[in-house]
């Protein structure tokens, strides 16, 4: 089972709610599949964000507002996420594809799922690898319904980390 981390004095009300995320099906939960990749230990509707940083200077490219694709460039790499929607249901499947790229070409990246409420990390989910594409789908635990919350993917490659920020609210 992940480690759960909960920080934060500002989040005791939502704290014990969102604890479940480490007990409920976020993230690796569900049927994983991915396309020339390799996973390692699994572990209101706002519009995406996304944040990089290197030595180089990134390039975020906006998204309009409701769309459900968030994708931000740093240091040559470009990804990019899916998701179907801000608003999932509990307990339904919730899928999200990813791609990382280099001079348009599929480059070897890892993935680090982050779940924030207030702008504070309050979970860290699942690590995994892969190459160009993945895919993944879980389900959202009843405890999160109803908290405004961040889906933040961390994507790491040739020296860049990207955070492709995404806003949901759980519905039942």
């Amino acid at each position: 089972m992940p480690r759960v981390s909960l920080r934060g004095p500002c989040l005791a009300g939502a704290s014990a709610a969102l604890a479940m995320l480490g007990a409920g099906g976020c993230g690796g939960g569900g049927s994983t599949t991915s396309s020339g990749s390799t996973a390692s230990s699994p572990t209101r509707s706002q519009a995406p964000t996304s944040t990089a940083s290197t030595a180089a200077q990134p390039a975020v490219v906006p998204s309009p507002p409701g769309a459900h694709t968030v994708r931000a460039s740093a240091g040559g790499v470009t990804a990019t996420m899916q998701a179907g929607t801000h608003q999932p249901k509990v307990d339904r499947p919730w899928p999200i594809h990813f791609s990382v790229t280099r001079g348009g070409h599929a480059v070897r990246a890892s993935v680090d799922y982050e779940y924030l409420f207030g702008n504070q990390v309050v979970a860290h989910r699942s690590h995994y690898t892969f190459t160009g594409r993945f895919s993944d789908v879980f389900t959202w635990p009843s405890s999160a319904v109803g908290f405004p919350l961040t889906f933040r993917a961390v994507i790491r490659s040739a020296g860049a980390s990207i955070n492709l920020d995404y806003q949901v609210q759980v519905a039942r």
